[in-house]
């Protein structure tokens, strides 16, 4: 993962987190440990402390520890001792044999289970040490803190929807057979479908800024210039279509219409002008599943900087 994506991976798996239970989510504490955790490793970074990499694998494991609970308290009633009394072992292995009694057919067992042991040795490893941190030591804890956004992402995104189809009464929703790319010409012109846009290398461009540059004002004017393209793009598509502009922020946008492809080329254009040679992706569908599946799949194009439709059949 890379440091420029964090603040957007924190935002999207506490959004995820607090639909799981919004009434007994503690939204402060799970994404205040995230933010804490990675301010402290890049303090470690520029310090060359290795201690602090220890405090910031502490600090993620609390997030970790607290989904867990929370999805524990929310689907697995049997639990009849208090779960914040258990330890994390106990509470993955609680999670654990509950995915284990009534598995999905296609759900692998085996990476389940080494995956949740490596993440607890490593906390584990990292949290319970003497004062004594060796570059082997540090090594660890970086690890942990690293690893710890994909398996905070595993159980957000792939055991919770099993544990909500396992607890739901309705029949459990069958994936999505077939995924079909459209083009526009298939679309009725009266139909109102949805547009994502997201930058394509903003991240490596702010990378190469961290490496390379000694002035803030590189920092600044290419922060101004993707602000000022999705500006420049809301108010293109606005004039184009009424109320169209749902979200805009960073450089992501969501919009929605009936918007052609010589329209979509114009928004790419502008935003690479603006931002002196970025470029955009652009996914679009009936839903914002499908708008959202699109928008994946454009930015995995060569090149990127691509447009894409998509119907889930």
């Amino acid at each position: 993962m890379k440091i420029t994506e964090e603040p957007k991976i924190i935002d999207n798996n506490t959004n995820k987190y607090i639909a799981i239970d919004q009434k007994n989510a503690d939204f402060n504490f799970f994404k205040d440990n995230l933010i804490q955790s990675v301010k402290l490793k890049l303090q470690g970074d520029i310090k060359q402390d290795n201690a602090i990499y220890r405090i910031a694998a502490s600090s993620i494991s609390s997030s970790i520890e607290d989904l867990i609970s929370l999805l524990i308290n929310k689907f697995i009633h049997e639990i009849s001792s208090p779960i914040k009394k258990t330890t994390l072992g106990e509470k993955l292995n609680t999670i654990s044999s509950k995915i284990e009694s009534n598995p999905p057919e296609d759900f692998d067992i085996e990476f389940f289970k080494k995956f949740n042991d490596f993440m607890l040795y490593l906390r584990n490893s990292t949290t319970h040490k003497g004062k004594l941190l060796t570059d082997s030591e540090r090594f660890k804890a970086d690890l942990a803190l690293k690893m710890s956004f994909p398996f905070i992402e595993f159980y957000i995104d792939v055991i919770y929807p099993i544990l909500l189809s396992d607890n739901s009464s309705d029949p459990v929703i069958q994936q999505p057979k077939k995924v079909n790319i459209i083009t526009l010409s298939d679309i009725n012109q009266s139909e109102i479908l949805y547009y994502g846009l997201d930058g394509d290398n903003t991240g490596q461009a702010l990378e190469e800024l961290f490496v390379n540059s000694t002035s803030e004002n590189k920092f600044k004017k290419i922060s101004e210039s993707i602000v000022k393209a999705i500006n420049e793009i809301s108010k293109f598509i606005r004039s184009n279509t009424k109320n169209s502009v749902i979200f805009a922020a960073g450089d992501d946008l969501l919009f929605k219409g009936y918007i052609d492809e010589d329209m979509l080329k114009n928004i790419q254009k502008i935003y690479k002008s603006t931002t002196s040679g970025l470029t955009c992706s652009i996914g679009y569908g009936r839903s914002f599943q499908e708008v959202y599946l699109a928008l994946k799949l454009a930015k995995t194009q060569p090149g990127k900087n691509s447009i894409i439709g998509i119907k889930i059949t």
